[in-house]
């Protein structure tokens, strides 16, 4: 009786190992205790505000995992929101390119600024990674996309877009949004190509150890091309969803989603290492990241308490991973 029970709790301990499953649960957790203390939580017009922006910040959170599991810690994505963001109400408004075409155009500059950001990552990898770490280049990059953000826009936002825009983020199939299926759809993609595909372990490789991973004929420079290319790509589309649901292009959209992104990424598991990150769990960190905001304004607390907020989760989130990290590591040794 006892072997059984020593079992089952040793499997039970297993389980909620796992990232995603006690990601879960923390949430699951977090909205109980909210709705004991306020009952409106819980009613459709939250629910559905939750699902749509829920869905837009772990769109961003997967872009970045894309930056971050090839151990590229890039800063970059508030400025490539900011830009796209501006650029798309940009061409619609005062180009008039039709929406598809400013759609299309907007994307493609995203991938091609990802490119950008992984050429500089490859030519100062090892063994000159310490001479300009690529987290300060993605910085730098942030801060030029946003002030050019200001320049073309003389800091005015943009409005007056039209409603084929906001078509893309407000349609509703029924209850669901479309921002969500847009979601369902970019997991699909990942997971297909991240665990059934040779893609995936070739990047999950580059990340944990580049220098082993070109030893065993992994092309590292293409890796990191493809995945700061389509996280980019994928930042864009965040940038364009915000954009249109908001009916505004403004450079104050993007800067400010870096912690939030940052900290997603860190709640759902992904290692800002490298090597380690799923899109299951920067779902789970996108949608922690917005309920933090959203218990914020369902509870009536100041706004400023925010960054509060989403700092002591991050170092809540940190001291548990080493904990995790560490245990890991006395069972393999």
């Amino acid at each position: 009786m006892q072997s059984k029970r020593g079992n089952f709790l040793g499997g039970l301990k297993k389980i909620l190992a796992i990232t995603e499953v006690n990601r879960t649960i923390l949430l699951i957790v977090i909205t109980f205790c909210i709705y004991i203390f306020n009952p409106f939580f819980y009613t459709g017009a939250n629910l559905r505000l939750i699902l749509i922006w829920g869905s837009i910040f772990s769109i961003m959170v997967l872009g970045a995992m894309l930056y971050l599991i090839p151990a590229g810690l890039d800063l970059s994505f508030g400025g490539v929101i900011c830009i796209c963001n501006v650029l798309a109400a940009k061409f619609i408004q005062d180009f008039g390119f039709p929406v598809w075409l400013s759609v299309l155009s907007i994307l493609l500059i995203g991938f091609l600024i990802g490119i950008t950001t992984a050429q500089f990552s490859n030519f100062f990898s090892p063994p000159f990674r310490f001479i300009l770490p690529v987290f300060i280049f993605t910085l730098m990059l942030s801060f030029v996309l946003t002030g050019f953000g200001r320049i073309i826009t003389r800091a005015f936002p943009i409005y007056g877009l039209p409603d084929s825009y906001a078509k893309i983020s407000k349609t509703m199939f029924g209850p669901i949004p479309i921002v969500f299926v847009y979601l369902l759809g970019i997991v699909a993609v990942l997971t297909f190509f991240l665990y059934f595909r040779p893609f995936g372990w070739r990047l999950f490789a580059t990340g944990l150890n580049d220098g082993v991973a070109r030893k065993v004929g992994i092309n590292v420079k293409r890796m990191r091309l493809l995945a700061c290319g389509f996280g980019s790509f994928i930042q864009a589309f965040a940038a364009i969803l915000v954009g249109s649901y908001l009916a505004v292009g403004s450079v104050l959209i993007g800067p400010p989603y870096l912690l939030p992104i940052l900290a997603g990424a860190f709640i759902g598991g992904i290692s800002l290492a490298g090597g380690e990150g799923s899109p299951f769990g920067a779902v789970l960190g996108g949608f922690t990241v917005y309920l933090i905001e959203n218990i914020i304004v369902v509870l009536a607390v100041a706004a400023f308490w925010k960054e509060v907020v989403i700092g002591l989760f991050l170092l809540f989130f940190v001291i548990f991973e080493f904990y995790r990290r560490k245990k890991v590591a006395a069972v393999l040794l």
